[in-house]
């Protein structure tokens, strides 16, 4: 036989059956005289039936050769491959030869379960002890065996198995656990509910099972059939690797996922921020391609696009408006949370709605077996979160109630702050927010899950006697995540979102008007996993949404008001989606991800909308009558397909290429003529006149690990084209009442980029590196000269920042004492500057430059925090640490904004800074029980 390409890849360890060869009585013959090694295996085969199986070039060169004493044809074979470096497997009448280690056919002794007599057979056939190989390679022989299945229903097909993977402590399900099988080089990750799914043949099989900040746990898995089995897995005292932005272990190679980012609530636990407060999206800014919209400001600019392309999800409820007190904190509590996704291109085909990203966050399950407390004071707010069982094993910690739940609150008293300050508008003006969560959890059975979930926000400004804003978020979501069987599941859920804010402008008595506006969103959603087909991962759903938005009315405020009330009306839209996609691998090496979401969108009435004249600007000249439509009648239907491929191929075992195309399209959007998210902003849906936005994005990247798995590293290109973007006329006030579609223009962007990120774990430093090269331009042009923008030239949209970088360091002196370091640098944004003086009428005008000509200065900032942990006994009530921060080091005054004055007839510029010198706080925070207590 020549050439026969080896199977050894799915060989299974511990099926050793005693030689064919053997048993058979047949003999080699030799002498002096050697053969080729491949004659030697033709006429083997052909006496004995055997089928060999190895690769041409191995055995090249190669002689075989006896004494003149008969052998054995199993002892012919081994004792000419003893010296070569090659090694044989047999499995009846199969016999593989294989370069590397030797396989070893049996298991080690174990502690807690012996092995079952299949296992024992096999080691007893072994001709080398377990004991001593484990002896010699110094792995543990304190393995333990997980049985799965039957052996009544044991056969040859595939076996689908499910596990759960717990944390030892409370119970609680840990999402994001990683399984993985060495031998079939084989990576699951577990969901929400802490679920996995892996296929396998009958058989043994070594399995690492992982999480941040937990201790790794080593199984065999003794597969017979289908079935399942339960993981608890305990912490891992003091490990600065979980200072970690990553999925799991294994996702930046092996994982289909490109621009994508998971962020633990322990990340930012050492990470240096303003005011002392914790913020898992303000580190989420120090990743690449996310640049802030300025420092102070409510939003992210995500790979050159606006704030308002961006999805905020807090256990599957939307949030609207993700800022507390305009910016400077974000409006979900540290405690609650436990991890946060983030998507940026390879976007799931079961989320849509948004083109730029999405920011996904999963908060805590409760503790299942004992009650747990936490929080913590910062120099403006304080913070507190409860969580535990409920049910009648509530103080019994040894059996884990099926019910849990977690409750949060957060509130500031920040007054104090603004009474210390000179300027007397600010010392007389307050600010107040607060925000609160709810979950609750029960597992009402093994196949059967039930969360519910609510969540509140609010802030209240007053800015002097001038102006008071006030702004609530409030939403519900219930889940039903129903195991059909173990590879069929289903999660229904039905959410509720509002979002609602006011605002009294009293800067002028005789122009002062009260303004409120409010969007309600009503959804439900059906998401189905299939993994019955072999190496599939199939997904597939629908979802609708319901929108109601009132836009608001803006009334006179006051007596001497002579503001003429205006009635900004109301909208109402559904939008649904169907989806499908498949993860699978047509190769070892290579991995496919194919999906389809196809989404639709009806805007409804009642409605009373503009009909302009046919070839003309939408501009109040030009209305040639209004059309009313009636309660549910359709205005505007839009629709389209959103297509999703990505592939990842294995270079080695350690590198990986991928690529990815996807498509969206996004029905709602934000009215700003701000570069930050106001709380006055309002959001709007596309209509008779606007279209939706839409989006293809592709990219390319490489992605490598270093063989201990503690380096990790990413480069990744990406190209975007975007159609039908909002951008506003010069002079755009939404608040005037004028028609929207005569206050805004829709043009094209490109957005292309670099970006670069290096990780490193480990106990004593770790941390990562990002670097992003980007840009981003807009076009507004049409045959219509009052329909363009730049005179229809492309320019610089708001958000093109082309260098940014970002480095975050951690360094753990001791069990108690560590160090943190941010250091973060970004090109000035984009900025339209008047560039000269003229007279019309007699009054001086300013002139300014082409759109977004110029830039305001870089920005540049450099953080550092001490953490100091209490001692570390193992009994304590509770546990608590000081964290020492100072933000903006060396004071630079980094430029917020630019703006410019006439003053004694000459052009004045100023500069506004936020953090113009180095803010230094002090916070405590503290936890029930002792240091691993979580």
């Amino acid at each position: 036989m020549i050439g026969r390409i080896t199977g050894i890849v799915f060989l299974l360890i511990g099926i050793g059956i005693k030689g064919y060869c053997q048993q058979s009585g047949m003999y080699f013959q030799g002498g002096n005289d050697s053969i080729t090694f491949t004659d030697y295996v033709t006429w083997l085969e052909k006496k004995s039936k055997l089928n060999i199986f190895y690769r041409q070039e191995w055995v090249f060169g190669l002689k075989v050769a006896a004494s003149d004493t008969s052998l054995p044809l199993i002892e012919t074979l081994r004792s000419n491959l003893s010296k070569t470096g090659y090694h044989f497997y047999q499995r009846e009448k199969d016999i593989f030869i294989y370069p590397g280690k030797e396989i070893i056919t049996k298991v080690p002794a174990f502690t807690r379960q012996q092995p079952d007599e299949m296992v024992q057979t096999q080691i007893n056939n072994t001709e080398e002890s377990a004991e001593q190989y484990y002896t010699d390679t110094g792995i543990s022989n304190s393995i333990e065996v997980l049985t799965i299945g039957s052996k009544e229903k044991t056969d040859h097909k595939k076996c689908m198995i499910t596990g759960t993977i717990l944390n030892k402590s409370d119970g609680e399900p840990l999402t994001g656990a990683t399984a993985y099988i060495e031998e079939k080089q084989l990576g699951v990750v577990s969901d929400a509910v802490g679920k996995l799914k892996l296929e396998l043949a009958p058989g043994i099989y070594r399995c690492e099972f992982n999480y941040i900040g937990m201790k790794q746990q080593t199984r065999y898995l003794q597969v017979y059939s289908d079935g399942s089995f339960s993981l608890e897995m305990g912490e891992e005292p003091i490990k600065i690797s979980e200072v970690t932005v990553t999925a799991n272990r294994y996702d930046n190679v092996r994982g289909m996922q490109m621009g994508f980012e998971k962020i633990t609530s322990k990340t930012i636990k050492e990470i240096p921020v303003v005011l002392g407060e914790k913020d898992i999206l303000k580190v989420a800014q120090m990743l690449p391609g996310i640049q802030s919209v300025g420092e102070g400001s409510s939003g992210f600019n995500v790979r050159g696009s606006s704030a308002d392309q961006n999805m905020f999800y807090i256990n599957g409820v939307p949030v609207y408006n993700t800022s507390h007190l305009f910016g400077f904190f974000t409006s979900f509590s540290p405690d609650i949370i436990e991890n946060f996704s983030l998507f940026k291109s390879n976007i799931p085909a079961r989320y849509g709605g948004r083109l730029a990203s999405v920011f996904d966050i999963s908060t805590r399950q409760g503790n299942k077996t004992r009650m747990f407390g936490q929080g913590g004071i910062s120099p403006v707010t304080g913070h507190f979160s409860v969580e535990g069982p409920i049910g009648k094993n509530m103080f019994n910690r040894e059996k884990p109630d099926k019910i849990s739940y977690v409750a949060s609150w957060r509130s500031t008293y920040s007054d104090w702050i603004l009474r210390q300050v000179k300027d007397e508008d600010i010392r007389n003006s307050s600010a107040f927010f607060y925000d609160a969560t709810l979950a609750i959890n029960s597992e009402l059975n093994n196949k059967n899950l039930l969360k519910l979930f609510g969540y509140n926000s609010h802030d209240r400004f007053s800015f002097s006697s001038k102006n008071d804003y006030s702004y609530t978020n409030i939403g519900f979501s219930a889940l039903w995540k129903h195991l059909f069987s173990q590879d069929y599941t289903v999660d229904l859920s039905a959410i509720y979102t509002s979002y609602y804010f006011s605002n009294t402008d009293k800067n002028d008595v005789s122009e002062a008007y009260h303004y409120n506006y409010e969007i309600d969103q009503y959804e439900t959603k059906a998401d189905f996993l299939f993994q019955k087909i072999q190496n599939h991962r199939i997904e597939f759903g629908a979802d609708v949404i319901y929108y109601n938005l009132n836009r608001g009315d803006i009334i006179p405020y006051g007596s001497e008001s002579l503001r003429e009330p205006s009635l900004l009306g109301r909208e109402h839209g559904i939008e649904n989606a169907v989806y499908i996609s498949n993860e699978f691998r047509l190769f070892p090496k290579l991995g496919f991800l194919i999906g389809l979401r196809y989404s639709f969108y009806t805007q409804l009435g009642p409605d009373s909308v503009n009909i302009y004249l046919p070839g003309t600007a939408e501009i109040r000249e030009n209305v040639k009558n209004i059309r009313s439509y009636r309660t549910g009648e359709l205005i505007k239907f839009y629709s389209g397909p959103e297509p999703r491929l990505a592939l990842n191929y294995q270079l080695a075992r350690n590198t990986a290429l991928k690529a990815s195309y996807n498509k969206l399209r996004q029905y709602i959007f934000m009215l700003s003529n701000t570069i930050a998210i106001s709380p006055t902003d309002q959001w709007k849906l596309a209509d008779i006149h606007i279209e939706p936005p839409v989006v293809d994005q592709v990219s390319f990247g490489i992605y490598q690990d270093n063989s201990k798995k503690t380096l990790h590293s990413s480069l990744e290109i990406y190209r975007k084209w975007m159609n039908h973007i909002v951008e506003y006329r010069d002079g755009a006030d939404f608040l005037s009442g004028n028609p929207v579609e005569q206050q805004i223009l829709q043009g094209n962007q490109k957005a292309w980029g670099v970006e670069f990120m290096l990780r490193k774990n480990g106990e004593k430093f770790s941390g990562w590196l990002s670097y992003a090269w980007s840009r981003s331009f807009v076009q507004v042009n049409s045959d219509l000269s009052e329909n363009r923008i730049n005179y229809g030239k492309a320019y610089p949209s708001n958000y093109d920042r082309p260098h940014s970088l970002n480095l975050v360091t951690n360094s753990r002196l001791n069990r108690r004492l560590s160090f943190s370091a941010n250091l973060v640098y970004i090109t000035g944004r984009p900025i339209t500057y008047p560039i000269s003086v003229y007279t019309s009428e007699g009054h001086q005008v300013l002139n300014y430059s082409a759109r977004n000509e110029y830039r305001i200065p870089d920005y540049f900032r450099v953080d550092i925090s001490v953490n100091l942990e209490g001692n570390l006994r193992n009994r304590k009530i509770a546990h608590s640490y000081w964290m020492l921060n100072i933000y903006n080091l060396f004071g630079r005054k980094n430029a917020y904004s630019v703006y410019y004055t006439i003053e004694n007839e000459k052009i004045q510029g100023y500069k506004l800074s936020v953090f113009a010198q180095p803010i230094v706080t002090l916070s405590w925070h503290f936890k029930f029980g002792n240091y691993l207590s979580d």
